[in-house]
Formats: structure tokens, sequence, C-alpha cells
């Protein structure tokens, strides 16, 4: 089974619009809605998080993703397990060491030591578990329902940390050779701290265009690969390019100008050395058939959750575009019911 979601950037469309597009994906079997966590490029993430909670009564919630950075890791994890305790344990916490939300600030992702107790911190608490902070014992004491807790990575160390310390692991972007390598690292993590994946989510976000026009598609989802350049870079700072993917580096190196106000944006300056195949092989775009097969492939490399970013897609094909995932797409992934004997 593969579960599907949708992701927003907070203020990027009037809230009516978004919670009448959650409805209609709610309704069409969509399991997710997520929400960018960017709070000076966009709105602050928590309001709209509880607007489409309390507008669902059975999609998971989360940001996609918040950071141990811009607040406090404790802050982090005390605002998933409230809105878990308001809306009977709906929401999951996705969280990275950092990327537009810290580099508008000037500031770098968190070391990876640093960021691995920020995680263990947050994770336990969101666990009711009690942990410590300056040998002060703290506890979540009116939680009840856990937050799980999805780590989002690009390069080696911090996916097998995935494996080793977190329940499941985002992945922005659409290649399934990327996710295969991708899930050996998190297995090899897992089987060092002893764990078992059994449970574990995998999460492939990325834009979808869903369409016979490729060069209409294309045009619509070149500001991703650029978004991806930015992590790319900063492992090519740790690692030969011949130890990473291909089909995560190629082409990386010429994207230069990265304007973080222009985040995502498909025809921003910084896209102009995105080429055809960086676009298709990063995103989902084509015929419903066409983006059926990837997502095949994809499940089959480890992807549970598919999680589409729809701000790309003109406001006036929202609907149809989550009618078709429902009617074409999603169907293809769900478990058959089993017919009494």
């Amino acid at each position: 089974m593969v579960s599907f979601g949708l992701m927003f950037r907070p203020g990027h469309f009037p809230l009516p619009h978004m919670l009448a597009c959650i409805k209609v994906a709610e309704d069409v079997g969509f399991d997710h809605v997520w929400f960018g966590d960017s709070h000076l490029i966009w709105h602050e993430v928590g309001p709209y998080l509880t607007a489409a909670a309390t507008s669902t009564t059975r999609m998971r919630v989360g940001p996609l993703v918040a950071n141990p950075v811009t607040r406090h890791p404790t802050v982090v994890a005390s605002m998933a397990a409230t809105l878990s305790q308001l809306f009977d344990g709906r929401v999951v916490l996705g969280i990275g060491r950092g990327d537009s939300a810290v580099r508008t600030l000037g500031l770098p992702p968190m070391k990876l030591a640093e960021f691995r107790d920020a995680l263990r911190l947050m994770r336990a608490l969101c666990r009711g578990e009690t942990a410590e902070v300056h040998g002060t014992p703290i506890r979540l004491s009116w939680l009840t329902h856990r937050v799980p807790v999805l780590l989002a990575a690009y390069g080696p160390r911090v996916l097998e940390l995935a494996g080793a310390e977190a329940d499941g692991l985002i992945l922005q972007l659409a290649s399934p050779s990327v996710v295969e390598w991708a899930m050996g690292h998190t297995r090899r993590g897992a089987e060092a701290a002893g764990r078992s994946l059994d449970g574990f989510e995998v999460v492939a976000g990325a834009p979808t265009y869903i369409s016979a026009d490729r060069e209409r598609a294309l045009s619509r989802v070149r500001g991703f690969p650029a978004t991806v350049s930015n992590h790319v870079k900063d492992l090519l700072r740790h690692y030969r390019p011949e130890e990473l993917p291909a089909d995560l580096v190629e082409g990386m190196e010429r994207v230069s100008g990265y304007d973080y106000r222009e985040h995502g944006v498909p025809d921003a300056p910084h896209t102009r050395a995105i080429t055809d195949e960086m676009a298709e092989r990063l995103t989902l775009i084509g015929t419903a058939v066409q983006v059926r097969d990837k997502i095949g492939c994809l499940a089959d490399a480890g992807v549970t959750h598919v999680c589409l970013y729809l701000g790309i897609v003109e406001p006036e094909f929202h609907f149809s575009t989550l009618e078709t995932y429902g009617r074409e797409i999603m169907p293809h992934f769900r478990r058959p019911a089993v017919r009494p004997s």
C-alpha cells in the first residue's frame, strides 16, 4: 500500500481555497495534508495546521518540515504534541536541519551532532517520555497521543540517522533510483542501531502536473530541481560526486544565484540552468498512467507515502488534479477489499 498527501505553502493561496482543496482531497481518499514551514517567506505554519485539522475528520496533518534552529526543540515538540491532543492523534512531525527558514536568517543548517541531540529530545517528548535539557528532566505529562517524528534527509549520514533514530524518512524528490540509494543508507543506520524498520514511513515529496502536454508540465516544475540543488551543493562539500547517485547530482552544479524569495517558483531566474531531464527525473509529471507507473517504481524502491506539492499547479486545476489522483492513480495502490467467504 501507498498513502497519499498534499502539501501547501502557507499563504501562497487564500486559506478558504486551501481548505476547499483539503476537503476534496479527504473525500477522494488522500490521507495527509502537509504545510511548508518557513516563517519569513511564507506565513507561520501553526495556524494552517490547526485550520486543516479542524476542517478534516480523518487526514493527518504536519509540517514539511520544521527545524530546531528557528524554534527550540521543546517548542517544536510541544506544538506537534498539542495538535495531536486536540485532534485525536492525527499529527506527524516532519523535521530537518533547516533550509529556507534558516538560510533566510543568514544561518547555516544545524550541525549533525547537535541535530542528533535535538532529534532525540523531540522524539522522546513526542512519545511522552522523560528527556533531559541542561540537566533538568522534562516531560509532556499531558500527552496521550504519540506523534511520529519523520526526518528529512538527502545525505548518507543524515539518512543513516533516520534509520537509527527516527520513525520515518522524508525524501523531497520523486526519483526511484535516488530512493533506492537512500534506503540503502537508511537500512545501514537501522542495522547499526539494532532496529527493525517495520512500520517505518518513507515519504517521497515532489511537485506533480498531470497533463499530456509535456512542455507545459516541465515549465511548471522547473523550480523544484533548483530547490534540490541547494541541498546537493551542501552534500558536495563533504562527498565526492561519485559517492552520490547520478540522478541526484547531475546538472546541479550549473544552478546558481538561488533566491529564497522565489523558493520553488517555476520561472525564477535561478531555474534557467534546469534541463528538461532534470525537471522530469525529480518530479511527477505526465499523463495519469505515466505518473501512476512512476509511483509504482517509487513504491518498489521503498516509498510508503507520496506527497504532492500542489503549489505549482494553477489554482483552477487543483480540484481536477486531486480528483484525477483519486479516480485514476490512488486506487492502484490500495489493498483490495477482502470479500467474505
